[in-house]
Parts: structure tokens; sequence; C-alpha cells
């Protein structure tokens, strides 16, 4: 029998971000500094009615990285990525 146990991100000690700061960091990374390629449309919801924000990067070395917000913070996103990428 295989068991199972739930853990918390901060029981792995990962940090957790906001979406902004997960781009800034994502953007300012020493030796590998990503830009953005792709920006979700200002205002764009999902099915429910929720406020969604997509914005794809890719770094230096080729990998690509997406950032994803729902709700107040999609449009704060949108925003920062947007004044960024013009």
């Amino acid at each position: 029998m295989v068991e199972s146990k739930q853990i918390t991100v901060s029981e792995v000690g990962v940090p957790m971000y906001g979406s902004t700061t997960a781009l800034r960091q994502l953007l300012r990374s020493e030796g590998n500094e990503a830009h953005v390629v792709r920006i979700s449309p200002k205002g764009y919801t999902l099915v429910n009615g929720v406020d969604y924000c997509y914005v794809g990067l890719k770094s230096k070395d080729g990998t690509d990285y997406s950032v994803q917000a729902y709700g107040k913070e999609a449009i704060e996103l949108y925003e920062y990525a947007v004044n960024l990428r013009y």
C-alpha cells in the first residue's frame, strides 16, 4: 500500500510571491534574464467571470516561463507587464 501525504508550500521552504513579484524576479534573474513574449488580452475573463492574466517569458538560455494571475491580481499583473513591454 502506498502512503499518501499532503504537504503545504511552506513545509518545503518554497517562497511564495505575488504574480508581479514573480515576474520581476524572472526578469531580473542574474545571468539569465528573461523578456516578455506574450501577454493575454486586456480584460480577459474566464467563463466563470473571473479576471485572468497570462504573461509568457523566454529566458536567455531558451527556457520558457509563464506567470498567471486571477481576480484583482490579474489586472495588476496585466498593467505591470504592459508597462514593461512598451
